[in-house]
């Protein structure tokens, strides 16, 4: 068994994905070039494909497509475990500073609602190969997994990691069942549902067209889909990470590469020939996740927008067979009202084995990340509201950067 292992300021590329004398034999290899991580594309999806709990998050478009809008050349970091020509685990991670800890993170960063690694389950060493192959990788003191669902494969995988663990509540996803729509407004109460189904009336009556896109359509709607997210949330608290120009380059290159393998659905709602509303909705294995949307202001005024799209989707869902559809992560009321099953995400840091360990950061952190989960979940009134603006302003400066 070999091992490539290349050190982040090296500029020397692996040699996966190309034919040049790679071993025929088990092998594990770190990724630090752009260029080498785009040739993964199909032994990446393969696997891809052969991982149940996998979500679009993991899928090598949005992976590689991050990568190059965010990751500086030099920090890229993505062990790959390989028999053969085979791809059997891989870690999509890039390097980072916390304070003066050095960070293994994943890639997709904020932008990615759930945290993963990717293991062949039809080979049994995949994931102690895998963790052998990240100890080895030089410079670093923690692998940082910030959104680990129940059932993910990184989950299970970390029980066996040879270091230190620490494992702390995270986000708050919502999920919906995806069932005949008069079979879905039976499980709510009656008044809610009897107010859905008069807002769903409405939206027929209305005759919106909903119109799915290639990708060649891609990049201009997705240009369409900004400016009408940036007018739905004028004078609110959006994300200003979406109105930079490195988050448009981002969104275009993963989803129009998406869009082409099926992980991702265009989709724009048009009256009398306008776009009124876009969005974004990512296809996993198990569900389709709405990701982000865009929507006219003047739309608020003839319909209930959400319902519109919440609609849309666990139609879309439906027709592809998925079992659920989410709303990802937040508990915004316009989810609430659809009764949706609660999952929780747990962080994981995973310390670096050997003495030194993390140097503090996995205890600090963990202490961290648990007052603040008491807090979101016990502030409420004029002590919310200002967690929340304290939030959004750093936001804002990250995305000034």
């Amino acid at each position: 068994m070999s091992t490539t292992v290349v050190p982040p300021d090296s500029g020397v590329q692996d040699g996966v994905g190309t034919d040049a004398a790679a071993p025929a034999g088990p092998r594990e290899v770190v990724v630090s070039a752009h260029d080498e991580f785009d040739a993964l594309a199909q032994a990446w999806d393969d696997l891809w494909r052969r991982n149940p709990a996998a979500t679009a998050f993991q899928s090598h478009a949005w992976s590689s497509a991050w990568a190059r809008a965010y990751v500086p050349a030099g920090q890229l970091a993505t062990v790959t475990v390989w028999d053969g020509d085979t791809l059997v685990a891989a870690a999509p991670l890039h390097r980072t500073r916390r304070g003066p800890v050095r960070v293994l993170a994943p890639l997709g960063g904020p932008l990615s609602d759930s945290t993963d690694v990717l293991l062949d389950p039809q080979v049994p060493d995949a994931g102690p190969r895998l963790a052998r192959a990240l100890a080895r990788v030089p410079g670093w003191r923690v692998l940082d997994l910030p959104e680990v669902l129940p059932g993910s494969a990184a989950e299970d995988w970390a029980r066996s990691w040879p270091g230190r663990l620490r494992r702390v509540p995270s986000s708050l996803n919502l999920q919906l069942p995806v069932l005949p729509q008069a079979d879905l407004l039976a499980r709510l109460p009656s008044r809610t549902a009897g107010t859905l189904r008069r807002k769903l009336k409405k939206v027929d009556k209305l005759g919106i067209d909903r119109i799915e896109l290639a990708r060649a359509d891609v990049p201009d709607a997705v240009d369409e889909l900004l400016r009408l997210h940036e007018a739905q949330w004028a004078g609110r608290r959006g994300n200003p990470e979406h109105l930079t120009e490195r988050f448009r380059t981002f969104l275009v290159e993963a989803v129009g590469a998406m869009v082409d393998r099926g992980q991702a659905v265009v989709v724009e709602y048009r009256l009398d020939g306008r776009v009124m509303a876009s969005e974004v909705d990512l296809v996993g294995h198990r569900q389709l996740a709405y990701y982000l949307a865009g929507i006219d202001p003047d739309l608020r005024e003839h319909l209930d927008t959400s319902v519109l799209l919440v609609g849309g989707a666990l139609a879309l869902a439906e027709r592809l067979e998925l079992p659920e559809y989410s709303f990802l992560r937040g508990d915004e009321d316009y989810k609430l009202r659809w009764r949706p099953d609660h999952v929780t995400a747990e962080r994981i840091l995973l310390a670096r084995p050997g003495l030194l360990g993390s140097a503090g950061y996995v205890p600090a952190t963990a202490v961290t990340s648990a007052v603040l989960t008491l807090a979101r979940r016990t502030l409420d009134g004029r002590a919310r509201e200002f967690a929340r603006s304290v939030m959004h302003r750093v936001r804002q400066i990250r995305a000034s950067r």
